[in-house]
């Protein structure tokens, strides 16, 4: 029979008892919910207007809700894998349903995913300082995309290389902050920006269609409710019971949707038709207020950098400790400066070349989510529900395994067609 989500006993586990909605700390309810959220917005909800033009507003919609319900219920898998095991790492769950060859999965997969992250950082910051640098004329060095890319590695580069640094522990929490005050300034411009265009907004929602680019919409819904590697860390220091857990989960999933909704929408209507992949880039360059969130996206993103390239790095050495074996008193590769470096280096090498053949963000994020993001949202914990769980139902892990096959053959078919 399947076990419940969480043990009713909070006591048996040595945590503290739950302190309800009204509580931020850790393993609260307010506090999980705070986590899990965090955890999922990121630079990708700044690519989801694009989304909305091509498929329409109420085909947009109905696609991050989509993308919302198969996310929650994979994150309730994880949370019941976590109440079965004990175990408060994705890793450790992965090693549950693969055994020895579980971590170096998940980390083939973090690192990739990783390097793809930074990648999408890249193309934002070609996207924002060129603009930035407009107000001082069209012939100024920065303007020019090539020049920001290497501006930006004389930063990125030698801090990816470094063993560590805790000094940019805080970047994510001004990479959020940055993004929900973008978002603020886009809700605040859409009602005159619409009134520009000669549409209603009757005939906006009427200009709905599910087309092929349904499935690139898709992948990118998922990308920004992205959060699993995190969730069972989460879940194993959750202090609530079954009902709170889930209700935590479903918060999570409407608020997300709800934000999601409002600046995919609010930045279609403000362009339409014309609104660009990185939509930010379809205002204009004197616009004070898009001025400052072009600043300090550019920024937080700079140092957001170096900050993915960690674990991603460590990833990869994870993999190669793997391969090498352990003896013991060896020193490890990753504490290593004249073997971290070159590697370091060379990962970063490759994202940068990723960042400049793939100009156009949302394809970027697409090929990343549909790859690597998909399988360890859904396909993933579809497995664990039948290994770890020991579930007989068949609709929810097929379910979970066929939005990770539809992804993955759109993807595909880009090859093809």
């Amino acid at each position: 029979a399947k076990k419940p989500l969480l043990p009713k006993n909070r006591k048996d586990r040595g945590l503290p008892l739950d302190k309800g909605w009204s509580s931020f700390s850790e393993g609260s309810a307010g506090g999980s919910l705070v986590l899990l959220i965090s955890g999922a917005i990121g630079t990708g909800v700044l690519a989801l207007p694009y989304g909305v033009s091509c498929v329409g507003v109420l085909g947009s919609v109905s696609l991050f809700a989509m993308a919302g319900v198969a996310t929650f219920y994979s994150n309730t898998i994880l949370f019941d894998c976590v109440a079965c095991t004990g175990h408060g790492s994705y890793g450790q769950l992965m090693s549950d349903i693969l055994g020895k060859y579980g971590g170096m999965t998940l980390d083939l997969f973090v690192f990739v995913e990783g390097l793809g992250a930074v990648a999408t950082y890249v193309v934002f910051i070609m996207d924002y300082v060129p603009q930035v640098c407009e107000l001082w004329g069209p012939d100024v060095w920065c303007t020019d995309q090539l020049n920001v890319a290497a501006a930006a590695t004389v930063v990125i580069w030698p801090l990816s290389c470094l063993k560590g640094l805790s000094a940019l522990r805080y970047t994510s929490t001004c990479s959020i902050a940055t993004i929900l005050f973008t978002c603020l300034v886009v809700l605040l411009k859409t009602p005159s920006h619409f009134q520009s265009r000669d549409a209603s907004f009757m005939q906006v929602l009427e200009h709905s269609r599910f087309n092929s680019s349904s499935f690139q919409v898709l992948s990118m819904a998922c990308f920004a409710f992205m959060t699993h590697t995190n969730s069972p860390e989460i879940a194993l220091r959750f202090t609530g019971g079954p009902s709170s857990a889930r209700w935590v989960l479903a918060v999570q999933t409407l608020v997300l949707w709800a934000v999601y909704c409002g600046i995919a929408v609010c930045g279609y209507m403000s362009f339409l038709e014309d609104t660009k992949q990185d939509f930010l880039t379809n205002y204009d360059v004197q616009d004070k207020l898009i001025v400052m969130c072009r600043c300090l996206l550019s920024v937080t993103l700079v140092f957001a950098c170096p900050l993915n390239m960690f674990p991603a790095v460590q990833a990869l050495f994870n993999v190669l400790e793997a391969v090498r074996g352990k003896r013991p008193g060896q020193e490890p590769l990753y504490d290593m400066h004249h073997v971290r470096v070159p590697v370091s280096t060379l990962a970063f090498a490759i994202t940068l070349g990723v960042a400049l053949k793939s100009p156009h963000v949302a394809d970027l994020i697409t090929t990343i989510s549909a790859y690597f993001s998909s399988p360890l949202m859904f396909a993933f914990p579809a497995i664990m529900y039948w290994k770890i769980l020991r579930g007989t139902g068949m609709t929810l892990p097929v379910t979970l395994l066929s939005i990770t096959a539809a992804l993955w053959l759109a993807e595909l078919s880009h090859f093809f067609i």
